[in-house]
């Protein structure tokens, strides 16, 4: 892989997790829902998130289950302990 597709593979994966975090902020109330966007539309993208080839096992498990509180604390802290 050449070094600037690399980097520009690297630069959508930050994207893609910025938007992650901006949508798990919304959809757990930590950030108030922007003018324009709806809840169907961000939890039509964190659906999609799930189905992103090669994510962490548990946060696949945790946006498939929809437990978006345990996500959004998982992104901060990837090392913490699973809570059921």
């Amino acid at each position: 892989m050449g070094l600037r597709l690399k980097h520009e593979l690297n630069e959508t994966v930050r994207m893609d997790q910025d938007q992650l975090r901006l949508d798990l902020e919304y959809i757990t109330q930590a950030r108030t829902l922007a003018q324009g966007e709806s809840l169907q539309a961000v939890l039509a993208r964190l659906d999609a998130y799930a189905q992103t080839a090669g994510l962490h096992d548990r946060l696949e498990h945790y946006l498939t289950k929809r437990s978006y509180t345990k996500a959004l604390v998982w992104l901060d802290h990837p090392d913490s302990p699973h809570h059921p």
